[in-house]
């Protein structure tokens, strides 16, 4: 019990010197802002009546950096595509997925900003629906029977308002691979410390430093989401507020730093295309992030020890 006792202490005595000796970060300051257009090239997303998700989200991500760029000129913007391509100029979605992510770490981004359209099960403006509206009977004798008739209805497809998703905080180390990751590719296949020393990106202490940033990093993607919806319900527009996805968005997985997607609305709503396809609309979302960028950087400088 004595010795079991003992090695508990021993370790956890190494953890907190390694901890200890990390480099300490800088106070919260937003430097690098990734802008990711999402698909692209020969992935055009969902489409609408008169429009594909690839062309919106490109137009409101341009709008958005040039926006950020006038209102906070010493932020560096990252696109990972301005034209029409799949980033990188990847052959598959999964390629192009994997390099907007290495891109962003790589970049040392300190927000990570993918703009999307969205979709329902449906098709875009409106939509058959069959439905019973009596029985009747047929044949004669035993080969009588009732059966059932139908009509057909259109219904108009009427689901739309703005989500932002963000990763989930979970223990199975994926975010903290790519906050490790990030780390590397900054500074090389090492992190070094203050005396130019190689440090064990692989070692316990790292990864403990990793999943506490994942924590921070998950608390900074939800404040910001949560700050992007708020805007868009106080301009009217409907908000199915933020929420936390654990698997089919790979770059949120992917990227070392605070990351949202941000559905700006539904392609397959008519109303709220035409308002995505407008010049008018793609600058008011775009102010509407920016408005919520503002927050975000005070709320950050706010909560800064230093």
């Amino acid at each position: 019990m004595i010795k079991k006792t003992l090695t508990t202490l021993l370790m956890l005595c190494g953890t907190a010197f390694g901890l200890m000796s990390y480099k300490a970060y800088p106070p919260p300051q937003i430097r690098t802002i990734v802008i990711d257009p999402g698909h692209g090239g020969f992935d055009p997303g969902t489409h609408g009546l008169i429009s594909k998700e690839k062309d919106i989200a490109l137009a409101i991500s341009l709008k958005l950096g040039r926006a950020l760029q006038q209102a906070f000129p010493g932020i560096k913007i990252v696109y990972t595509r301005t034209t029409d391509i799949m980033p990188g100029n990847k052959p598959t979605v999964p390629d192009g997925i994997r390099y907007r992510a290495e891109l962003a770490n790589r970049a040392n981004g300190d927000l990570f900003i993918c703009i999307h359209c969205n979709s329902n099960a449906h098709p875009a403006g409106s939509y058959p629906v069959k439905h019973l509206v009596r029985y009747r009977t047929t044949g004669r004798g035993r080969h009588k029977k009732t059966v059932p008739v139908y009509a057909t209805s259109w219904v108009k497809n009427t689901t739309h308002g703005t989500t932002t998703y963000i990763w989930k905080a979970d223990r199975n180390g994926s975010k903290s691979d790519a906050i490790n990751l990030r780390d590397q590719l900054r500074n090389g296949e090492n992190m070094g410390d203050s005396t130019g020393e190689a440090f064990d990106m692989d070692s316990p202490e790292a990864m403990m430093r990793a999943q506490l940033y994942e924590k921070k990093y998950f608390a900074n993607s939800a404040l910001f989401g949560t700050l992007v919806e708020k805007e868009f319900a106080t301009t009217g527009r409907h908000s199915f507020g933020v929420e936390q996805r654990q698997i089919g968005i790979g770059v949120l997985e992917a990227t070392g730093m605070p990351s949202v997607l941000i559905e700006t609305g539904y392609l397959t709503n008519r109303e709220e295309e035409r308002y995505l396809a407008s010049s008018k609309g793609q600058t008011e979302v775009a102010a509407n992030i920016l408005r919520a960028f503002r927050r975000y950087q005070d709320k950050l400088r706010a909560n800064s020890p230093n």
